[in-house]
């Protein structure tokens, strides 16, 4: 039921985050505020080739990240790929699997509800590290 009612706010149609998600005060962390003025780089991929590659190497060294924007990919390809991906690579602890894309609904100490979204894959020692779970050459 909850995990139904946060998917419907994922998708726009509850407006509201239900309580049981909401965590107290003193267990938030201080680093999640907006800070005022500060914004994630936002590039676009319209600029004249020379200024792109400036913001780009600006943004990896500033920050480590950025957001790109004129791609011509369209969200509904986006929204496809990723239901695609997270599909294809889910884990499945049942059968031993558990590299992969996975959900758990967990409760923490105070009986709020954590739903985490998460990507497992080993990465150490490089001996155990499992190629096939990354595709060579995406279908599109």
């Amino acid at each position: 039921m909850e995990v139904e009612r946060v998917q419907a706010l994922a998708h726009g149609n509850l407006h509201e985050l239900p309580e049981k998600f909401i965590r107290l005060a003193h267990e938030r962390p201080e680093n999640t505020r907006a800070i005022e003025g500060v914004r994630v780089p936002v590039i676009s991929l319209s600029l004249p080739h020379d200024n792109l590659v400036d913001e780009i190497s600006k943004a990896c060294s500033e920050w480590g990240f950025f957001l790109i924007t004129d791609h011509g990919i369209s969200t509904a390809l986006i929204q496809r790929l990723r239901e695609g991906e997270k599909e294809r690579y889910a884990n499945d602890p049942s059968t031993g699997k558990f590299e992969g894309y996975g959900t758990k609904l967990t409760k923490n100490a105070e009986a709020k509800l954590e739903w985490i979204d998460y990507y497992f894959h080993v990465i150490l020692p490089a001996s155990k590290v499992n190629y096939e779970i990354w595709p060579n050459t995406p279908p599109s």
